[in-house]
Order: C-alpha cells, then structure tokens, then sequence
C-alpha cells in the first residue's frame, strides 16, 4: 500500500507530491501512527525556497513537516505505555547516541551535530499519512488539548529557550525583593519586564510563557496593528511596538531596559541592533535562524563595555526534547484557561495535504497554518 506525501525530489526543483510505501512495524519498541494534522513553518518554506535538500542517502526524496499530532494505529509488542487510539505528538530531533547529551535524552544539546531530524535532516517527516517510530519518540497527549495539539512542537521550543533563561538566572535565587518572585515559582517574573523580537509562532509562544509567570511583556513587529500576530499577542496584554525604523534609544525610553529578551524574528540587522536594551544582569535569547548573508555595522565598543559591566548574558537556544514536549502540553492547559482559548486562535489558517502549492506560499495574514489529514 501506498502513501500520498509531500516534501523535496533529488530530480525536480521546488515542492512536489509523490508516493511512498506505507511504513510499518519493524522492531518491539517501534509504533505506527496515523498523521491528523501537520503545522508549517519558517523552516518548511526555507528549505523549499532555498532547495535545500537534505535528503538521505540512498533515497529520492524527503518528506516535509516536523510538527504534528497523530493517533496511534498499531504498536510493537515491547511497547509499554502506548495503546492502539492515543493521540501523540512526535519530536523531531534523533540523537546521534555517542556523546554524553544525546546518550542522556538531550539530544537537543548534540554535541557531534551528527544528530537527524524528522522533516529536515535525512529523515522523513509528517506531510503524509502514516510514520513509524520508537516509543521513546512519542509523547502522549491530555485529551482537552487535542484540538491545539498540532501546536506542541513550536511551544516547546519557546519552553526550551525559557528554561536555559531561568538555569542562568538562577544565579541570583532572590530576583527581587519578593521571595515568591524567585525563579521556579508560578509568578517569578511579577517583577520583571521583557522584550519579543517578532509575534510569529515562536515569538508568540515565548510570548504566552512570559506572561504566564506575569511579565510585562512588550513585542516588536513590522506588520500592521491589525495583523492577526499582533491582534493574538494583545489578547495576553502584550504591548504592541512598532519595529520600522525602532532604535535602542526610543525602545527605552518606550519601555525601560528589559530584564529578558526573546528573539524571534530571524532578522539579524534588528536583533543584533537591540543587544545593547538589556537591562543589568539581563538575558538576551536567540532563537531565529538568520537565512543568507547581511552586513551589519555595530558599536562594538559600546556592546562589549556594556556587557562587562552589567553582567549581561547571550545565548542562542535550538530544537527541544520530550521533557520540553511534555512542558509545552502542560502549560497549554494554563494557556487555554488564562487567555480564553486563545490557542484556538492561533491557528489562523486549515488546508487539506492535497492543496500544499497554497498552504505553503507565503502569507503575511497569517500566524499558523497546518494541514489537516483527517478531523480530530
């Protein structure tokens, strides 16, 4: 039996559709998984408009997609904590099972590179009906959030960025001068404010992490106010800043030196533009992927000395682990609750596999869109 997938040919040029053999049980661990739906992102356009085709060796094709939810169809008879008819979201990154990350479950952390990933680097993805894999790879998911489940994989990311954030900020256990505002307790950022370069998914979900611990949260976009990124960021009383022609000077004045800030956007000449906003003992993440080549003219000077001086840390965060997946459906709950559904909001965008020339073009309109295989 065949299968109707979607993704990069070694022999033709831009997205194209063809077919591949349904997969199916191989080991005791493995689990056959029906997909239901599939999200799209920045780095399913990229790597149609770049051609980049990390395609594995000895096959013509890679199937596109690395964030779905799916429901489990068939498992090996060493599976032990997944049943026929669970709804499960699968994680992308497979370690490389040789350094110490990877041999711990942080394949996250990889630090030989020679890790593979569901969608993107030499493994089939989730434009498609069916995929196997182990147990190990599938986190099960609460039946109140199978409707936004489809959203898991980029939170997780946001839950992965936060997370490095309050590891390092852990060296100053106080925080403030308010106990129940020290880092790990539910509102630990009462005191703090922070800065969002850019309200696309994973912006917006750094976004709703930040102010689920009650940070005044501002957020830079260059679209229009009435721009569903924006519109959904205001709902958590996010403050809108306008990002055409911001400078560091006007956004503290605006806002003051933000504690934390949580880049997004992808867009190095901002991001790097911004560095210098951090307030004393701040952190400012990384987490967009710059595509390209972009010169940019800095004080260096300035950024160097100000780091020194205000103990300022950089750091760049990338991919998840389960525990992050297992985080992200938590905190959906407290989301859904908090922000009167606002997950179902964020899905701005349904189209069937078949239509995936339309899916996949660009559209400033919106903020997520998936495909849907087959209704929840």
């Amino acid at each position: 039996m065949n299968m109707f997938a979607v993704g990069l040919a070694r022999k033709y040029d831009g997205v194209v559709d063809f077919e591949l053999e349904k997969p199916g049980i191989r080991g005791p661990k493995d689990v056959l998984v029906k997909v239901l739906q599939a999200g799209i992102d920045g780095t399913d356009r990229d790597m149609i408009r770049r051609q980049q085709k990390d395609i594995a060796e000895g096959e013509e094709y890679i199937v596109l997609g690395h964030e779905a939810i799916g429901r489990v169809v068939e498992v090996g008879l060493g599976v032990e904590n997944l049943k026929v008819g669970d709804m499960v979201v699968p994680t992308v990154r497979r370690g490389c099972n040789e350094c110490p990350s990877c041999l711990n479950n942080q394949s996250d952390m990889c630090s030989t590179g020679f890790y593979k990933e569901r969608g993107i680097h030499k493994l089939h993805g989730y434009f498609t009906e069916y995929f196997v894999d182990e147990e190990q790879y599938l986190v099960p998911v609460p039946h109140s959030m199978v409707h936004v489940a489809v959203l898991t994989e980029p939170l997780s990311i946001a839950e992965k960025a936060i997370s490095q954030m309050q590891h390092i900020q852990s060296r100053l256990p106080w925080g403030c001068f308010h106990p129940e505002h020290s880092i790990g307790q539910p509102g630990w950022g009462a005191c703090k404010k922070a800065l969002v370069i850019g309200a696309g998914p994973i912006g917006f979900f750094g976004a709703a992490l930040l102010r689920l611990a009650d940070i005044a949260t501002y957020f830079i976009e260059v679209v229009t106010e009435d721009s569903p990124k924006v519109c959904r960021m205001q709902e958590m009383e996010a403050h809108y800043i306008d990002g055409k022609g911001i400078t560091s000077e006007a956004l503290v004045k605006r806002m003051g030196n933000p504690d934390i800030v949580f880049e997004a956007s992808g867009v190095s000449e901002l991001a790097l533009s911004l560095l210098p906003v951090g307030a004393r003992n701040g952190v400012y993440i990384f987490t967009g992927i710059p595509r390209g080549e972009s010169q940019v003219c800095m004080d260096g000077d300035l950024l160097i000395r100000q780091m020194v001086r205000t103990n300022q840390i950089v750091i760049g965060s990338i991919n998840s682990n389960r525990s992050h997946f297992e985080s992200a459906l938590g905190d959906m709950v407290h989301m859904d609750k908090r922000f009167n559904h606002i997950l179902d909001r964020v899905i701005t965008h349904v189209y069937p596999l078949k239509d995936y020339k339309e899916a996949l073009a660009p559209n400033p309109n919106s903020l997520k869109v998936i495909f849907e295989m087959e209704k929840l």
